[in-house]
């Protein structure tokens, strides 16, 4: 009985184990890309050993791309220069004897040059620094207000 057990939670605990290592895809940058560009999808279990391939598909139409550098939690690729200018999702094509597509709730536009630059330029922020007073001139000014006041 006690050997039941112990391969019981054994069995349950490598099934658990394998279901966390599922690939999944949380963000793609950019999130437009002109055909043969270059994107990075970012996520966990990323990996060679999880990611055999990954694909652009949309509406039936799927696109290969190459996976120019591949680690746990992101995967660099470029895009065919014959990809269709459409809004594509990412789809998984997972590694071993199981594989298995799987389609990421991540999508990436093809666009042309011009809304690609558009994209980026607005996408970009300027940060304004103010510097704080010290708090004794704050003090100073406060006192100066209450005085006018009177």
């Amino acid at each position: 009985m006690t050997r039941a057990c112990r391969l019981t939670v054994l069995f349950f605990s490598l099934a658990t184990a394998l279901a966390l290592a599922v690939p999944r895809v949380t963000s793609v940058e950019p999130d437009a890309v002109v055909p043969g560009g270059s994107a990075v999808a970012k996520g966990s279990d990323l990996g060679k050993g999880s990611v055999a391939s990954l694909y652009l598909t949309a509406g039936g139409s799927d696109v290969k791309v190459e996976i120019t550098e591949q680690s746990a939690e992101a995967i660099s690729f470029k895009l065919p220069d014959s990809t269709e200018m459409k809004r594509y999702r990412l789809m998984v094509l997972t590694s071993g004897a199981g594989a298995a597509y799987m389609e990421q709730p991540i999508a990436l536009e093809v666009v042309d040059e011009a809304t690609a630059k558009q994209r980026a330029e607005e996408g970009e922020v300027e940060l304004e620094i103010i510097e704080a007073e010290p708090a004794e001139e704050e003090e100073e000014e406060q006192g100066r207000r209450r005085r006018r006041n009177r």
